[in-house]
């Protein structure tokens, strides 16, 4: 049974933090339990400049926001501070399907083209280059380069090669609401005479929202539509954007953001549901009774295959995986954006700091073994102390909650902070047995479930079966209360998930325990748990009907455990069900009542005076009665009671910290160490576990010169592991040809850190002459952090003997336009200015490539000589040139000049209607000017410097002339007998040739004048 099942944690997945595997340290005398500090005080700062102040001041020892990406760079000279980088988190757009109530109004978001074609408005490389100032990475599905998992779905996403094109995205928007019968007057998009409108919610509360917000709004204005900005934070967008109908049309692009799943989880069994899928309630509609949903079958069906663990093997689990991947992709109503990179900085004296791949430092993991350079204390900064509600059944949303929470609960099982795999930490395996995934194990008669129709337990019978079964022993300790934990609250959790997973709404007899976001997420798991059984009080047997290819993945599905005290829950329950509060925000909206949040000190009240009631009602709940006695109840309702009195707040759990005091007025909050001597763990326990991850890194690629199309070839490539060469990895490739994928599969290792790339002649022949890309993807078998490397691969026609009706070399060269997807641009040196490959000016080099060099024979015989020499040098000039600003800044100026030659020659091309005498103005044109504006400037400089002779330049113009018109000559005779050899010299010669020439009559021009000019003014 997944954690956030059973113990009613629907979102657990959110709030884990990595830990390593088990083992009790030995000690001498009796071990001091829990964190290594006494206390945590948390203090808001919501200007990260002044937090930034207060680290270096001493007056904070870390904050757990990120820092202005602007000053990472001094903030990382400053021997006082570290940084440690995150990679997590999302920015993107929700875009709202729903039709409108009024039938003369258009929701342009309700067509899936629109939808789809928003990914080519949206412009991916300026979020990352500009907005983020580089500090984070194109995203395009939810899961990120960053993940393990992206592996397995990066030929899919690259294969949809969206890029920024903005008249593309315009086409595709006018098609479709052509059709819906949308008309464009005087440049606005109109509907049965009213413009078309769009509402954008624009987070203003993160600067990074807003510019993308204000970006995309002036686009979607170029476009025609009449753009509603709407400004607000997470508070108005809870209400606005999630808890509204879809139909009402309150809002229709929201900037959303997510802070990651903060926990690293090797196979995330929930990220494709929450981010695509209906059923699991995060998608417009959001399960809210009366509001219109937003539906998709097959999505919901792949998905709570996925979550389930309904698969027979890795294989069929990967194609799970990428179906939900392409077909949320294609249906757009969450577009992915960009992944961010967040610096987070804390003092350098501070030791302890696990930055893992999931939290970074914001993990429980770090507030757990931190240790500031003095006192017993310590002090964090962040950004708010919460953002919504702090309840564990449907709250703890928020990464700013979450941080706090993280190190207030224990669970049952966590995730390794490097590999992302199972551990266990309070529910210790002691046997897992599966028969699946096609068999089945029978489940004992004596196994119980909870009815929620008899409201009782019931034994399972003689004829249940399950996949799979788990023992394991539970690591109790006492409450935070004081009160010892027992077998009761983990039934009750049990129960609980069974009650409110369950609608059994009748005729007359509404179900009161249910909820829009909890019970259409856990209803879907509901089949699988088939029973449990106590064996002893702290033993237990759970039967799951699914199977993992990694068993630890089923025990952490089939273990159960509670987060609070059944009584406090109990008393929400009361409370919910008689309509004061809700578990969940769509409940609250729903039912306009408040979101239960247990540090707002009024509901904390509220949950007091109800274990008051129950106190005096000597109550004790259906799914405990005749195990709990009504003064073991008692004792439990007024140890909570004096709990929630002494602290204000109703935080009661067993994990290593306890809430003290949470303050939202005062912007503080403070947790406790809990030094319990039944709390099972001690200091230190966990941070002896965790040295430096053991992180690939890709050192090179060796191609061993071109890759011969046709022809088999083998690419080398070299790893590190920690920083020694290493085969314990794993690594992967994909290379894109002009027809989109060519090749993509696992690298074989080898000697000492050399993998081998061995790719057949069917795979490059599906290259495009020229240079093609090539990713490779490594993770170590020790840290599944994903090292990402991209380079050319230099494709050439395989060799064919010459002469007069041969066109094996021109056919191979003069391939079709490349197709959509085609990424590349062949650019290296103007990409690494840039930024990016898909940037307008990179792409504009690579249009004028493709459609105005490569289209003709000369012009692709030109080109396979040019690649041979540019790329002979280029990937090492763009290598240096990424880590040299102020060289990235001289190559852009320096390109300028560049794209009004290439418009010029475009102009001489199409004025002789293109073909061969079109492709040979062009370049002579291209190269005329390039000579004129990049070379005859520094001959003429250097000639006055000199003082040089005009005469003996002269002889050298006739010399050049000659030689270009023989090279004119060659050049028909090739293009007439369609010799590559031949155009192959000539055309490069040509092309050096016309840009010396013009060079040089440029030169001998101004160099007279120059020198006249300097004459007369000494005389």
């Amino acid at each position: 049974m997944r954690k956030e099942i059973l113990a009613a944690l629907p979102i657990c997945l959110l709030i884990l933090s990595a830990f390593a595997n088990l083992g009790a340290p030995a000690y001498s005398q009796a071990p001091v339990k829990g964190p290594n500090v006494d206390s945590v005080k948390f203090t808001q700062y919501s200007d990260e400049n002044i937090a930034l102040k207060a680290v270096k001041a001493g007056d904070i020892d870390a904050y757990l926001y990120r820092i202005p990406l602007e000053i990472v760079s001094d903030v990382k000279k400053d021997p006082s501070l570290t940084v440690y980088d995150r990679d997590a988190g999302s920015f993107g757009l929700l875009l709202n399907p729903a039709p409108s109530r009024d039938a003369n109004v258009l929701n342009p978001f309700q067509f899936r083209e629109v939808r789809f074609a928003m990914n080519y408005l949206v412009d991916r490389e300026f979020v990352v280059n500009e907005v983020l100032k580089g500090s984070g990475s194109p995203m395009i599905d939810p899961f990120g380069i960053s993940s393990p998992e992206y592996q397995d779905v990066a030929d899919i996403v690259e294969s949809f090669g969206f890029r920024h094109d903005f008249n593309g995205a315009e086409k595709m928007i006018g098609d479709a609401l052509g059709s819906a019968g949308a008309v464009k007057e005087n440049d606005k998009w109109m509907f049965k005479g009213s413009p078309v409108s769009v509402k954008v919610f624009i987070r203003s509360d993160d600067p990074r929202r807003t510019s993308i917000g204000e970006a995309l709004s002036s686009d979607l204005e170029k476009i025609g539509f009449t753009v509603e900005k709407i400004y607000g934070d997470l508070s108005r967008a809870q209400l606005d954007v999630y808890g509204s109908n879809p139909q009402d049309l309150k809002w229709q692009i929201y900037t959303e953001g997510y802070a990651g799943t903060l926990t690293f989880v090797a196979y995330n069994p929930t990220v494709p549901a929450q981010m695509y899928a209906p059923w699991y309630a995060n998608m417009p509609g959001r399960g809210n009774a009366g509001s219109w949903q937003y539906s998709n079958k097959t999505l919901d069906d792949i998905t709570q295959k996925i979550l389930n663990l309904n698969f027979t093997s890795k294989e069929e689990r990967t194609e799970l995986v990428r179906k939900a991947i392409a077909q949320g992709i294609q249906e757009s109503v969450r577009i992915f954006i960009a992944q961010t990179k967040e610096p987070y900085v804390a003092s350098s004296s501070v030791t302890g700091l696990v930055n893992d791949f999931g939290a970074g430092i914001s993990s429980r993991f770090s507030l757990i073994d931190a240790k500031p350079a003095s006192g017993s204390t310590l002090n964090i900064g962040v950004r708010q102390l919460s953002a919504g509600a702090w309840n564990n059944m449907a709250g703890l949303k928020d990464t700013f909650t979450i941080t706090i929470a993280s190190a207030v609960y224990d669970f049952a099982s966590l995730r390794d902070p490097y590999l992302g795999t199972v551990i266990p930490m309070r529910n210790n395996w002691t046997e897992i047995v599966t028969k699946g995934p096609t068999g089945t194990l029978g489940v004992p008669s004596d196994s119980q479930k909870w009815d929620p129709y008899s409201s009782e337990w019931k034994a399972v019978g003689d004829n249940e079966a399950s996949k799979s079964k788990v023992t394991y022993k539970v690591l109790y300790s006492d409450w935070h209360n004081g009160i010892p934990m027992d077998k009761n609250d983990l039934l009750y959790s049990y129960y609980f998930t069974f009650e409110w997973g369950t609608n059994t709404t009748k005729s007359g007899a509404p179900d009161l325990t249910i909820d829009p976001e909890i019970t259409p997420t856990v209803s879907a798991s509901l089949p699988t748990l088939k029973g449990i059984r106590f064996l002893s009080d702290d033993t237990v047997e759970s039967y799951v009907d699914v199977w993992h290819f990694d068993d630890k993945e089923i025990a952490d599905y089939g273990t159960i455990w509670a987060a609070e005290p059944w009584e406090v829950t109990a008393a929400e329950e009361r409370l919910v069900t008689a309509g004061k509060v809700s578990f969940s925000s769509s409940g609250a909206v729903e039912n306009k009542v408040d979101w239960l949040s247990l540090v707002n000190p009024q509901h904390a009240e509220m949950i007091r005076a109800e274990l008051q009631k129950m106190k005096d009602e000597r109550f004790v709940p259906a799914a405990l009665k005749g195990l709990v006695s009504t003064e073991d109840a008692i004792k439990r309702y007024d140890a909570s009671m004096k709990w929630i009195a002494d602290h204000k707040n109703a935080i009661i759990s067993n994990g290593p910290f306890y809430l003290d005091s949470f303050n939202a007025a005062g912007q503080t909050a403070t947790i406790k160490a809990f030094r319990d001597s039944s709390y099972p763990f001690a200091q230190d326990y966990w941070s002896s576990r965790f040295g430096s991850p053991m992180i690939a890194s890709i050192e090179g690629v060796d191609m061993q010169g071109p890759v011969t199309i046709g022809q088999p070839k083998a690419i080398t490539v070299s790893i590190n592991v920690a920083g020694k060469p290493s085969s314990d990895a794993k690594v992967k490739y994909l290379i894109f040809g002009g027809n989109g994928i060519a090749a993509t599969g696992d690298a074989v290792p080898g000697q000492s850190g050399q993998f081998e790339i061995q790719l057949g002649a069917n795979q490059t022949s599906q290259l495009s002459p020229g240079a093609n890309t090539l990713k490779v993807f490594a993770t170590s078998n020790k840290a599944s952090k994903l090292a990402v490397f991209s380079t050319p691969v230099l494709a050439t026609a395989a060799s064919a003997p010459s002469g007069p009706g041969n066109q094996a070399n021109n056919t191979s060269s003069n391939s079709s336009s490349p197709a959509p997807n085609d990424n590349k641009s062949g650019c290296l040196i103007a990409t690494a200015a840039f930024g990016s490959e898909l940037t307008p000016q990179v792409q504009f080099l690579r249009n004028f490539r493709q459609n105005y060099i490569l289209e003709t024979a000369s012009g692709s015989a030109f080109m396979n000589t040019f690649n041979t020499i540019y790329y002979s040098f280029s990937p090492q000039v763009a290598d240096y040139e990424r880590g040299q600003p102020w060289l990235q800044q001289t190559v852009k100026t320096g390109l300028y000049p560049l794209f009004g030659i290439l418009l010029l020659s475009e102009k001489a091309h199409n004025s002789v209607n293109g073909g061969e005498a079109g492709t040979m103005l062009a370049g002579a044109t291209a190269s005329s000017l390039i000579g004129l504006v990049y070379v005859a400037p520094a001959m003429a400089a250097y000639t006055i410097v000199k003082r040089g002779h005009i005469k003996f330049k002269t002889v050298w113009l006739k010399a050049l002339l000659l030689a270009l018109g023989a090279t004119a000559v060659a050049m028909l005779a090739g293009t007439i007998a369609q010799n590559a050899g031949i155009l192959s010299v000539a055309t490069a010669a040509f092309v050096v040739l016309t840009a010396a020439v013009s060079a040089l009559v440029a030169g001998i021009v101004v160099t007279s004048r120059m020198l006249q000019l300097k004459r007369t003014r000494e005389f």
